[in-house]
């Protein structure tokens, strides 16, 4: 037994050095071989999906590739966050910090990791207490008992879950329960329809249901609000409508005797006045709100209530014409309000089976957009509008509007109209639900007015990536308003020293441009947010446009949303493979006439063990051109790259040409950007 001990301590000691110089042997291979390049990290959920004002909260998230994190970036200032525990490849605990006077609502939360920074995660800043959660509580006898009220709970509803909670509400209170499920995670890849589509059920103290919901209106947000008959205590179950549940089924409950807004009329008010505005819901200070509506109020804000817990915000609208509100009876053509364009008209579709005709008068030739703004107003109404001359004649008609601008509404009931007027004269517009139903929430803001064409920009990817002294590629997509075709030049600010960015242009009548971004040799690691602006002249004075960022979010496996995002973050990663470089000075402008072959000098430079050739090639050129095929040869760091211009290129086309170099090792592929190369159409002759 002694040898078989002495001879276990030597087997023990030779496996240990053989451990030791296979190790030593793995890390010199590894610190001659390249650097492999870092995956891209992924962000699934966080949980909890937000906090109260003043406090710092441990969040989870979930998602791939988190491995290394060692940041967390948010938008907007007095929150901030930092890493608690990188628990695995999939898990990382946060703090998050929010500063007592951080602004409330939503902000975009990402984690940065050595391969680059997340998509964004929604994380709300609130005002009540909150508090998360705790199983079990599936059953109605395990209910989680709510000390306090008001509060905001923070729940998952997980594999075959239901949460159950139980609190003491006194007869006379108004008890407002709202669940936000969908607001959390808008849209799912892998379920339908999509998100959490969630359901309350309230019980009395005998278990008798005495009230629920699965929605509030047309938002699968469930809302309940029940006048409290009598003291007691009450038991609250959170579920999905089809009982699923998963991990990222993350909610937010509120629960209380609280202040609660679910409309106001009018939707809206013409800038640089006063608004006088009548409030509903639950709870509120007061019937009514004046306020002044400033001369550079946004299109659309959030209306808030003072002196109150904001716990919801319904949008408010800001207009350019006059404002007018309908006057009934105008429920027939020969009672039509008559309206001066251009006009905003105020008026609610009052009760089922209600119909508001207008008159106006047009020119002929003339061009007017008739435009309803309810839906995106989160009024019920779905709207359809109808066009009649004075003879009773129906000249067009419209239903839903699909506004690219608004891509988290599913349901787009608002209706729009563009017409070309005949001749001069007399003109009706209807308005009406379409399954004719109304009441006083079914409000709407009618707008007749000439085109006011305008353009609106977002980027893709809005979380790009690049190596120190490497090249990322960002595309810019513009949506073109009213007409609008013009060209829209783009230009990249507010770079970090050692950056550079390409400029770029969106040529009349097209929809997108690329630019490039190529970071500093010496920057440091972590996220920059570069502004990017566009202008052009849509009418007479040039307008200049921020670009915002935008994901492409899938729901329920097939519909792809473009969502637009607080931010643009362009993370710095190491470099790894090689880095390209093109023979051009800053910003200038190749030049070219059609039918030409125009040669350009591209440059790699390998970062430490990589060898071989680097394949370089065209990323979806325009208007026809291309490359001649191209290498860099192993033992070279560059070579001539030919742009063929063909000869039915457009005069005066001015446009970035991106090439990508591919090198390929045995255990890696590499893919660069090389920074735009802009060139610009010139007659052949």
């Amino acid at each position: 037994m002694k040898d078989f001990g002495r001879n276990r301590a030597l087997a023990l000691r030779a496996l240990e050095a053989w451990c030791a110089f296979f190790w030593c042997c793995a890390m010199v291979c590894l610190c001659s071989a390249a650097r492999a390049e870092p995956p891209q990290p992924l962000a699934n959920w966080l949980f909890p999906a937000g906090g109260q004002r003043g406090k710092t909260v441990e969040v989870t998230v979930s998602g791939k590739e988190l491995q290394g994190a060692s940041g967390v970036r948010v938008s907007g200032p007095g929150v901030g966050g930092k890493i608690v525990q990188v628990v695995n490849p999939t898990t990382v605990k946060i703090a998050v910090e929010i500063a007592p006077n951080a602004e409330l609502g939503q902000r975009d939360l990402r984690i940065v990791t050595p391969g680059g920074i997340t998509n964004r995660l929604r994380f709300f800043i609130g005002e009540l207490p909150e508090l998360n959660e705790t199983e079990p509580n599936t059953e109605r006898t395990q209910a989680q008992k709510l000390e306090t009220l008001p509060v905001v709970v923070n729940g998952q509803v997980l594999e075959r879950d239901r949460d159950c909670y139980r609190f003491a509400v006194k007869a006379g209170q108004v008890l407002v329960i709202r669940l936000e499920g969908r607001r959390v995670l808008p849209y799912l890849p892998d379920t339908v329809p999509g998100f959490l589509d969630g359901c309350l059920t309230l019980f009395d103290a005998g278990g008798k249901v005495v009230a629920s919901a699965d929605r509030f209106r047309f938002d699968p947000d469930p809302l309940l609000i029940y006048p409290v008959p009598q003291d007691g205590e009450y038991t609250l179950e959170v579920a999905d409508i089809l009982y699923r549940g998963r991990a990222d089924f993350v909610y937010r409950l509120t629960v209380g005797a609280v202040p609660y807004l679910t409309h106001v009329f009018p939707l809206g008010a013409q800038r640089n006045t006063t608004a006088q505005v009548a409030l509903f819901g639950a709870n509120l200070p007061a019937p009514n709100l004046s306020f002044a509506v400033p001369a550079d109020a946004p299109p659309v804000r959030p209306f808030l209530m003072p002196g109150v817990p904001n716990l919801n915000v319904v949008p408010f609208a800001a207009g350019d014409y006059p404002e007018t509100g309908e006057s009934e009876p105008n429920d027939a053509p020969a009672q039509a309000n008559r309206v001066n364009v251009p006009v905003t008209i105020n008026g609610r579709i009052q009760k089922p089976g209600d119909v508001d005709h207008f008159i106006f008068s047009a020119q002929a030739n003339q061009v007017l957009v008739m435009e309803v703004f309810a839906r995106r107003l989160d009024s019920p109404l779905d709207a359809h509008l109808s066009l009649r001359n004075s003879q009773g004649g129906q000249l067009a008609e419209a239903d839903e509007y699909q506004d690219p601008l608004t891509p988290l509404v599913m349901h787009h009931a608002d209706a729009r109209v563009v017409y070309t007027f005949p001749a001069a004269g007399d003109y009706v517009i209807r308005i009406r639900d379409i399954e004719l139903a109304g009441g006083e929430d079914y409000a709407y803001r009618l707008v007749i007015a000439p085109p006011k064409p305008d353009f609106f920009l977002y980027a893709m990817p809005d979380n790009p990536r690049t190596g120190k002294g490497e090249t990322a590629a960002v595309t810019v997509k513009a949506i073109r308003l009213d007409g609008f075709g013009g060209e829209i030049n783009l230009a990249v600010q507010d770079l970090p020293p050692g950056f550079s960015a390409s400029d770029a242009v969106i040529p009349a009548g097209q929809e997108e441009a690329k630019l490039t971004i190529t970071a500093a040799p010496d920057a440091p690691l972590g996220p920059v947010a570069p502004s990017i602006v566009g202008t052009a002249t849509p009418v007479k004075e040039l307008v200049t446009r921020r670009v915002v960022g935008a994901e492409d979010v899938m729901q329920a496996f097939s519909y792809h949303h473009t969502v637009f995002t607080q931010e643009f973050v362009l993370a710095v990663i190491e470099p790894a493979g090689f880095a390209l470089s093109v023979g051009l000075a800053p910003k200038q402008v190749l030049e070219v006439k059609q039918g030409a072959e125009v040669p350009v000098t591209v440059k790699a430079v390998r970062r430490e063990a990589v060898k071989g050739p680097v394949e370089l090639s065209a990323v979806g050129p325009p208007a026809g051109i291309s490359i001649k095929p191209a290498t860099i040869p192993a033992d070279k760091d560059e070579t001539q790259v030919v742009l063929v211009i063909p000869k039915q290129a457009p005069v005066g086309l001015r446009t970035n040409i991106l090439l990508t170099g591919t090198l390929k090792t045995d255990k890696e592929t590499f893919t660069r950007n090389a920074p735009a190369i802009p060139i610009k159409i010139l007659p052949e002759k």
